[in-house]
């Protein structure tokens, strides 16, 4: 009785909302910033939260939001909604539910349970109503916050009641996003969709017949919208041209299985003045609403030029064997990238030129080849499970990283690759074992670091050689004295001041990042800091010291095997890389656009996550060593993780840090309580990506965009679970 007063109250104080549509009778998702007809009630408090331009409803404490809504027409009601938690404890949850009897009864849509508490995913649920005849009662949504804890909190959002067909007359549910009347049809793309339309439905089948030829892809301005959601350093004051739309493709695809694959992946220049592209595999199926046409889906990423900020997008349209095509629905929902970032979405014009592909072949081949070496991939929700006694919960904690920040997370232990994030504003991206992650600095130690190593295998001369002799910018702006392992290390002896960052901020200053020419970067390089102290005693970080050796490890390598050597390509790609069976997207560097196509060297790779967790794999567990076989410079690799007490590397900064042949390590000793220092190795990226190499061979990887570097947890379930090696307990 108390609770059906409490419904009518309710009820009478809200009035009813009226239905959206035909199909769709009720959306909510909140970014209007208004939660207009919902009633909040409990101890706890209801409000909306904005993040990143996304707003949800937020419950925290022991609380409840109710609203009533009449529903006139169908028999039955799909309801869906989506909830995250944080900070549940052992009994708490985030429940949604409906009901058709004024609450009488109650259909569960989604419950949250402990464990499932990462305040990063977003659980889906549906429930299925049979509504009484016209005039019965409102459909009731309740969203409700259990526990008895002020600090747990859900969020719900995306809350739809669509009008389902009567039994009797059911068939496969139509598509309710980029139905093939939306692709068909010319109407306006109005806002993104979810990312669930762009992956197959139920109904979906295979794709008949191959798909192989030409595909073009082009976004009329007209057709392209933008709402920008973070722009630190003013973008839109006098946007660049091109800034608002992707830039067209033009590329050849085969299709593999169920896979439609782009002969051309990795990172590819354009014209566009904002933005260059990468083109990775995507998904053809059939669906039941379509008729004759198939349907595709292929997910791109656009990339700022000269820089390092990456913003995942796919499209989806429908096509022929004959090659007609439909239009194109497109959208850019996620990003990794610190100071701009947005939502991009609309239509664009799709053509398809069938016939053969001179390349299939190979393209098949290389394309099984990178399947066949990835790690097995499994849910991070099922570490714990896997490895009793490993606290998974360490692993992308919410109070570590801010989930919506997160772009991918995950940890290797035994040769497997267990995964997390891959959420976007819209849901779940559709391609996360293709979602394109900028390396930022990992370059340093991954390019700079693993490239000097093997070029020291190569040439044992090489960390001893003198910058002065390679580099004629450095010999004279007056360097003298500054050998290869001496930059590496950013220890050259030149810098303006030692507090942490301030030199690395006048590079950003003075332009070296933004120019596009080869001779304008080393000038500016070699000159802008002055010499203070003797080199190999003071370490600065100066990304410009990394382009310096990049540019003096080109002219040793060419001096030795010819003028066409390549640093990136003879170092790294070819005799590690494709040994290992990395993805394409890890082929490619960012270069000056000029005619030196100088490699950037501190910066500029990007990888698709198991390209990540296979390098660290390469360096952490298989200590530099393919087949058995040493790649890279033994003693130097030793040294960069810690493992040669005659070789520690200098303060970086102060006496918790060391940096060493282009790698990080940090003394974990006082938070395992260790009586001796314990130092855990790391790489480590701007804007909030983490690479841990634990000494147990465990690896923790975190790509994200909010500026947070946190992971002391992580280190201490890692030790808890498999003991690390040295500083022994007290």
């Amino acid at each position: 009785m108390r609770l059906s007063l409490c419904v009518c109250a309710v009820l009478w104080a809200l009035g009813l909302a009226a239905p959206a549509s035909a199909q769709v009778l009720f959306s909510e998702d909140f970014q209007d910033g208004k939660a207009d007809g919902w009633q909040s009630m409990g101890k706890g408090t209801v409000s909306l939260s904005t993040y990143a331009g996304n707003v949800s409803l937020r419950l925290a404490g022991p609380a409840s939001a109710l609203i009533g809504l009449r529903i006139e027409g169908p028999e039955r009601v799909r309801i869906s909604a989506a909830m995250a938690a944080q900070k549940l404890g052992k009994k708490g949850a985030c429940i949604a539910e409906a009901s058709a009897d004024s609450g009488k009864s109650w259909r569960r849509i989604v419950w949250v349970s402990p464990g499932q508490d990462d305040g990063l995913t977003l659980h889906q649920g549906r429930a299925v109503l049979v509504l009484a005849k016209t005039g019965g009662p409102p459909v009731l949504i309740r969203l409700r916050s259990l526990g008895k804890g002020r600090q747990h909190t859900c969020w719900a959002d995306n809350i739809t009641i669509e009008a389902l067909a009567a039994p009797a007359k059911a068939g496969p549910a139509p598509r309710q996003a980029l139905p093939a009347g939306f692709l068909t049809g010319n109407a306006d793309m109005a806002r993104p969709v979810p990312m669930r339309a762009y992956a197959p439905a139920r109904n979906a089948a295979p794709a008949q017949g191959g798909f192989a030829g030409r595909l073009s892809f082009h976004v009329p301005p007209a057709e392209a919208h933008m709402k920008v959601l973070r722009d630190s350093f003013g973008f839109m004051h006098d946007p660049l041209e091109g800034l608002k739309a992707p830039p067209d493709f033009s590329l050849d695809f085969v299709q593999i299985g169920d896979r439609i694959v782009p002969v051309r992946r990795g990172l590819i220049r354009t014209d566009n003045q904002a933005w260059d592209i990468f083109v990775e595999p995507g998904r053809i199926w059939h669906e039941a609403g379509d008729g004759d046409f198939m349907r595709a889906a292929i997910p791109f990423a656009l990339q700022e030029r000269n820089a390092n900020c990456t913003h995942n997008g796919v499209l989806s349209f429908l096509f022929r064997p004959d090659g007609q095509t439909s239009r194109a629905a497109w959208q850019i929902v996620s990003e990794t990238c610190l100071y701009f970032q947005y939502d991009m979405w609309g239509t664009g014009q799709i053509s398809y030129a069938p016939g053969p592909v001179k390349s299939a072949a190979r393209v098949r081949a290389a394309y099984g080849r990178e399947q066949a070496a990835r790690l097995p991939v499994r849910p991070l929700s099922a570490l714990a499970k896997d490895h009793p006694g490993l606290d998974a919960r360490a692993f992308g904690a919410p109070s570590d990283v801010s989930p919506k920040a997160m772009s991918v997370f995950g940890v290797i232990i035994d040769g497997v690759h267990y995964r997390g994030g891959c959420m976007t504003r819209y849901g779940s991206y559709p391609f996360c074992g293709n979602l394109v992650i900028p390396s930022y600095s990992l370059a340093k130690s991954i390019f700079a670091g693993l490239g000097m190593m093997r070029l020291q295998k190569l040439y044992s001369e090489a960390s001893g050689a003198l910058i002065e002799d390679y580099v004629p910018a450095c010999a004279k702006a007056g360097w003298k004295g500054v050998h290869f392992g001496q930059v590496l290390d950013m220890a050259t002896g030149r810098y303006r001041s030692k507090k942490d960052e301030k030199d690395e901020d006048a590079a950003v200053r003075d332009g070296f990042f933004i120019v596009p020419a080869h001779q304008q970067k080393i000038e500016r390089a070699c000159t802008l800091y002055p010499p203070k102290s003797p080199p190999g005693t003071q370490w600065v970080y100066h990304t410009t010291d990394h382009y310096i050796l990049g540019t003096a490890m080109q002219a040793f390598l060419r001096q030795q095997t010819g003028p066409d050597a390549d640093i990136y390509r003879d170092l790294l790609v070819k005799p590690i890389w494709k040994k290992l069976a990395l993805s394409p997207v890890a082929y490619k560097t960012r270069r000056t656009r000029d005619a030196v196509a100088q490699p950037y060297t501190g910066w500029g790779l990007s990888f698709v996550p198991d390209d990540l967790a296979r390098i660290a794999r390469f360096i952490n567990h298989d200590h530099g060593r393919i087949d058995g076989v040493d790649m890279l410079d033994a003693a130097a690799l030793s040294a960069a993780l810690q493992q040669d007490p005659s070789d520690p590397g200098l303060p970086a900064p102060g006496k918790d840090f060391r940096y060493n042949n282009g790698f990080w390590a940090w003394n974990a000793g006082p938070v395992l309580k260790r009586k001796k220092p314990l130092w855990v190795p790391f790489m480590s990226g701007y804007g909030g990506i983490s690479v841990v190499l634990m000494p147990n061979g465990m690896t923790y990887y975190y790509v994200s965009d909010n500026g947070q570097y946190a992971w002391a947890r992580a280190v201490i379930a890692a030790d808890h679970y498999r003991r690390f090696p040295g500083g022994a307990k007290p």
